[in-house]
């Protein structure tokens, strides 16, 4: 099975799994961040590279998803409609390991990294998207 393919499987695993992300279907790109326990050095390189990135993240319509030890934040805010081990599941991810993984706007994986992301990889990526490009030039953005 593809990365996109298990991604896909992972947003429409099952209803009760699967309903808190299907909210953001179509609307919002999920940026998963899994990390083993809040002070991991890729978790604080992560948070720094998205913060300075803030503008360009809500222009993409990215959404950021922490799974941190047994917790869910969603950017920023702790998510109790979501379970940390049921999120490490669909995603194919132990509670030892450091992943970042973006879901598109139509629930396909489309990244995953075992180490911070850079923001210009998680641009170039999001940018290459049709979905994107056609958000682009309805806003009269250079593609």
């Amino acid at each position: 099975m593809t990365l996109a393919g298990a991604g896909l499987l992972a947003l429409t695993a099952g209803p009760a799994e699967a309903a808190p992300l299907d909210k953001y279907r179509w609307k919002r790109r999920l940026l998963l961040v899994f990390a083993p326990v809040k002070p991991h050095p890729n978790l604080v390189v992560q948070r720094q590279r998205l913060k300075e990135a803030a503008d360009g993240l809500k222009e993409r319509e990215v959404t950021v998803i922490e799974v941190v030890q047994d917790s869910v934040f969603v950017d920023g805010k702790l998510a109790i409609e979501l379970n940390a081990k049921n999120l490490r599941k669909q995603f194919d991810t132990t509670i030892v390991e450091f992943n970042v993984v973006l879901i598109g706007k139509d629930g396909a994986e489309k990244l995953r990294r075992d180490e911070a992301v850079q923001v210009s990889d998680l641009f170039k990526t999001i940018d290459s998207m049709p979905m994107r490009q056609q958000e682009m030039r309805q806003r009269g953005q250079k593609t």
